[in-house]
């Protein structure tokens, strides 16, 4: 056979066999090959089953909440101060930083106890307050917080933005803003004068269990806030705070306080507290406990349109200076002494003064024989038509002046009784232009100063 006869035999036969079916020869694969598809196959399947049960089942699920309180043994159950709150979910998500939120596991996360906030998969304590701010022109620059307290700040979230931590601020829009401020308050033992004279702020809101700060000083922490409407302690303030005086001063824009998470416990002075906040219109104090309280001078100091006030179990027993303390109440028709105790007191000047609308008083309770100074306090209550002043003890008074000066209304009946016509004749025997020691002192000291 020649060649070319040969070379067409092979293309016929090639011709023939590539028009029949390939049989599969499975001997030519491993089975460890095999076993190693199958399993990942499987793998697959749990991990994609794994994310489907992440995103649609355990998202809506829930979980029983973390309760990290320091202060409690058996951590499955949640702080006292958190009783009705359990399921409010504060967290970094609600002020913008998603970053830690994501990195949260779910079954971790739930929700974190009023008081606490979500960090890395765990609930810690919060620190968070949040503010409310109002513009009038764009690019205002305003004060956030005083100077002194931006060493403070942890994290400053301004309309969702975070920012390094400052006290003044450019707001580029006119309405609201929502400030968001974390605070460190590993070292931060008092916030006397905080928020003082921060004329843009409107609302503060206090989320962390301030029960955990070292906080012992409150003075003038909103003072001069004239704009301020809402003020909200969502859990109670440390019991370690000695001083709130000043502490809403001049807040002429706050209608209604809630003190319910107030504790006073360990205060010394609460002077001029709510003094010259001319919205008030009515004042429950009782949660608060005063039993340890010296100075409650101008507590309500025109307090123009306040006209009523539960003091509920006040205590006055340690007081010694009630001076200026109702004076300007002139929405005020009748004041409740029932629970007063006087025996310290000292210094009871001006301190009903101005109160136009008071109609009677009954101070018959009042032990005022350590009191030395009655200036003016009964000046200016011209509708004032029934006073009960039967049992005052006056023997250490030593300034009488005009203590009823502008008091036209009291009846002969009250003027021509022995105590009324005793601190008359004590009053005109007193030089009237005589002062205490200590306000001619600060008037030494001024002259000094000038």
């Amino acid at each position: 056979m020649n060649e070319s006869m040969k070379e067409d035999t092979v293309l016929k036969s090639s011709s023939k066999y590539s028009k029949m079916p390939i049989e599969k020869d499975i001997s030519r694969y491993n089975y460890s090959d095999i076993l190693t598809l199958i399993l990942t196959f499987v793998l697959l399947s749990i991990f994609l089953f794994s994310v489907f049960y992440i995103m649609f089942v355990a998202k809506n699920k829930g979980y029983q909440q973390i309760d990290l309180h320091p202060n409690n043994q058996n951590t499955n159950q949640p702080p006292a101060n958190a009783q009705q709150n359990q399921n409010v979910n504060v967290n970094l998500c609600d002020i913008g930083d998603n970053e830690k939120c994501l990195t949260c596991n779910q079954k971790e996360c739930g929700s974190c106890n009023l008081g606490y906030k979500l960090d890395k998969g765990k609930c810690i304590i919060d620190h968070t307050m949040r503010l409310t701010y109002e513009t009038k022109n764009r690019n205002e620059f305003i004060d956030i917080i005083n100077e002194d307290y931006v060493q403070f700040i942890d994290t400053l979230i301004i309309d969702k933005q975070k920012i390094n931590p400052t006290y003044k601020y450019i707001f580029p829009d006119i309405g609201e803003h929502v400030v968001t401020i974390l605070l460190n308050t590993n070292e931060l033992n008092s916030m006397r004068m905080m928020f003082h004279n921060i004329k843009n702020l409107i609302s503060v809101s206090f989320t962390p269990i301030f029960s955990n700060y070292n906080i012992i000083n409150m003075k003038g922490m909103f003072s001069n806030c004239i704009n301020l409407k809402s003020i909200e302690f969502a859990s109670p303030i440390p019991k370690n705070i000695k001083d709130f005086s000043f502490m809403f001063d001049n807040c002429k824009s706050l209608a209604s306080i809630n003190l319910n998470n107030f504790n006073t416990t360990n205060a010394l002075d609460i002077s001029y507290m709510f003094s010259k906040c001319s919205s008030l219109t009515s004042i429950e104090l009782k949660s608060f406990n005063t039993n340890n309280v010296v100075d409650m001078g101008g507590l309500f100091y025109e307090c123009s349109s306040l006209s009523s006030i539960d003091f509920g179990q006040f205590s006055t027993k340690k007081v010694q200076n009630m001076i200026y303390m109702f004076s300007g109440c002139s929405s005020l028709n009748s004041i409740n002494f029932n629970s007063y105790e006087t025996n310290n007191v000292q210094d009871m000047s001006y301190m009903f003064k101005d109160c136009s609308k008071l109609l009677s008083l009954d101070l018959s309770k009042f032990n005022v024989k350590n009191v030395t100074n009655m200036n003016g306090m009964f000046m200016g209550c011209n509708s004032l038509t029934s006073l009960n002043i039967n049992n005052f003890d006056i023997t250490n008074l030593k300034y009488a002046n005009k203590v009823f000066e502008g008091c036209k209304n009291l009846t002969k009946e009250i003027t021509s009784s022995p105590k009324f016509i005793e601190l008359n004749s004590t009053q005109s025997k007193l030089d009237e232009k005589e002062e205490p020691k200590e306000k001619l002192k600060e008037k030494k000291n001024k002259k000094k100063k000038n």
